[in-house]
C-alpha cells in the first residue's frame, strides 16, 4: 500500500515479553486519561483557540518537511492538517507482531487493519490492545492469533476530503468507548493515515472559534449597517420635518391666497353690479334725450307757428294803421321771441345730440367693461377652484408627511432598539 507502512510478521513473541507487557499495562494510567479526555470533551465549547501547534508526520518527498508545524491560526484547516500516518497491517499479522509495533513506536495511538486492496476494515487502538494483553494468560491465548480479532466492525472512516465541520459532528456523536478512538482517513478508498480524538477536539475549538469570528464579524457589518440605516432613518426625519414645515407653509399662503382671492370676487362682483347699473342708467338716459329731443321737436314746431302768426299779426297791424300799431309791437316781439325759441331749441337739439351720442358711448363702454369683468369673474372663479384643490392638496401633502415624519421616528426608535442590543 502506497504512502503507507506495511509490516509482514516478525515471528513470535518471546516469553518475556509478557513480563514487560504487564510492567506498561500497570503504569498506564488508561482510566485517568479517558476521564481527562471526557473532561475535554465537556469543556470543549468552552475553550478559546490558542497558538498552539500540532506536528504530523508525513510521508518523505522532495516537496514535504516531515517536521513541518501547522499553527491552529489558518482559517482554511482541513482534516489534512490534522493527519498522523500509522501502519496499515493485514488481518493475518498476529497480535505479537503487533505488540511489537506499538512497543517500538510509542506515541502510535492505534495500528488500522486493511484489506489487500488497502481499504481500512478495522482499528486496534493501542489502549484497548493493552488491556487485553495485559491479562493473565494472554500471551498464551492471543500471541499467535491474528489481531484484527480485536478490531471493532463500527469504525469511523473519512474521506481525507470531508469538510472539516461534518468530519466534527460525526466524530463527537459517536458513543461509549468508540468516542474515543481514531478516525480513519481514506483517499479513493485507500488508507492515507488517522486523527486522534485530541486533534479532533483541537479542531473542533479551532472550528467553533472560526464561526465565533465570523459571527463578530457578522454583528460588525450588521451594527456598521444598522448605523448606516439609523443615518439614513435621521435624513429622512429631517427631510420629512423640513417638508413638513414647507407644506404647511404653502397651506397657510394657499389658505391666505384663496381668502384675498375670496375677497377680490366679490369686489368684481361688486364693481360689475355697479357698471351694469351704469350701463342701465345711461341706456334710461339715451331714452329721456330721445324725449327731450322730442319735445324740444313740439317747441320748434310751436316758435313756428308762433312766427307766423307775429307775421300775419304784423300784416294785420299795417293794414289797421294807427289803430294796429300797439298791436304792431306786440306782434314784432312775439316774432323775436319765437325767433330766440328756435335758436334756443337748436342749440338743445345739438347738445342733446352730443350728450345722447356720448351716453350711447358710455352705455357701450359699461357693456364692454361688464364683459370683461364677466371673464375676469371667471377666471377667479377658476383660481379660486384652483386654490381650493391647491389648500386640499397640500392639506394631504401635510397628512402624508405627517405620516411619513411618524414612521420615520419610530424606524429610528426600532434602530437604535437593535443597534443598542448589538452593542450590548
Amino acid at each position: 500500500m502506497s504512502n503507507l507502512l506495511l509490516e509482514k510478521p516478525e515471528g513470535q513473541v518471546k516469553s518475556e515479553d509478557h513480563k514487560v507487557l504487564l510492567k506498561q499495562a500497570n503504569t498506564a494510567d488508561t482510566h485517568t486519561e479517558i476521564t481527562e479526555l471526557r473532561e475535554e470533551v465537556k469543556a470543549t465549547s468552552q475553550m478559546p483557540d490558542t497558538a498552539e501547534t500540532h506536528r504530523i508526520q508525513r510521508d518523505q518527498s522532495p516537496d514535504d518537511n516531515p517536521s513541518q508545524e501547522i499553527t491552529t491560526h489558518d482559517p482554511q484547516r482541513t482534516l489534512l492538517h490534522y493527519r498522523i500516518m500509522i501502519p496499515a497491517i493485514t488481518t493475518d499479522e498476529t497480535c505479537g507482531v503487533t505488540l511489537q509495533r506499538f512497543r517500538r513506536e510509542e506515541q502510535l495511538p492505534c495500528i488500522a487493519v486493511c484489506s489487500e486492496s488497502g481499504e481500512p476494515i478495522g482499528l486496534i487502538m493501542r489502549e484497548q490492545f493493552y488491556r487485553r494483553m495485559a491479562s493473565r494468560f494472554a500471551t498464551e491465548l492471543y500471541e499467535g492469533r491474528p489481531t484484527s480479532q480485536f478490531t471493532r466492525p463500527d469504525i469511523l472512516v473519512m474521506d481525507i476530503h470531508t469538510d472539516a465541520a461534518a468530519a466534527v459532528d460525526a466524530a463527537l456523536a459517536r458513543e461509549g468507548e468508540a468516542f474515543y478512538e481514531c478516525m480513519l482517513l481514506t483517499d479513493q478508498g485507500q488508507l492515507v493515515g488517522a486523527i486522534t480524538i485530541r486533534d479532533m477536539m483541537e479542531l473542533s475549538r479551532h472550528l467553533q472559534s472560526l464561526a465565533e469570528q465570523q459571527r463578530l464579524q457578522s454583528l460588525r457589518e450588521t451594527c456598521a449597517f444598522v448605523m448606516q440605516i439609523e443615518q439614513a432613518v435621521q435624513t429622512v426625519t429631517g427631510a420629512a420635518v423640513h417638508t413638513s414645515s414647507q407644506l404647511e407653509a404653502i397651506k397657510v399662503r394657499t389658505v391666505s391666497g384663496h381668502t384675498e382671492l375670496h375677497e377680490a370676487e366679490e369686489s368684481f362682483r361688486q364693481a360689475q353690479q355697479l357698471v351694469n347699473r351704469q350701463r342701465l342708467q345711461a341706456e334710461e338716459m339715451q331714452q329721456h334725450t330721445v324725449q327731450a329731443r322730442k319735445v324740444l321737436d313740439d317747441v320748434s314746431q310751436l316758435a313756428g307757428q308762433s312766427t307766423m302768426l307775429a307775421l300775419n299779426a304784423s300784416i294785420e297791424a299795417a293794414r289797421a294803421a294807427q289803430a294796429g300799431s300797439g298791436f304792431a309791437v306786440v306782434a314784432g316781439e312775439m316774432r323775436h321771441l319765437s325767433s330766440r325759441i328756435t335758436g334756443l331749441s337748436a342749440n338743445v337739439t345739438r347738445l342733446l345730440s352730443s350728450l345722447n351720442e356720448m351716453i350711447g358711448q358710455s352705455a357701450e363702454y359699461s357693456q364692454t367693461a361688464e364683459r370683461t369683468m364677466e371673464r375676469s369673474l371667471t377666471s377667479i372663479v377658476q383660481a379660486d377652484r384652483l386654490f381650493t384643490e391647491m389648500a386640499a392638496g397640500a392639506d394631504e401633502a401635510s397628512a402624508h408627511a405627517n405620516q411619513l415624519l411618524d414612521r420615520a421616528a419610530e424606524a429610528a426608535r426600532l434602530t437604535a432598539l437593535v443597534s443598542a442590543g448589538l452593542q450590548g
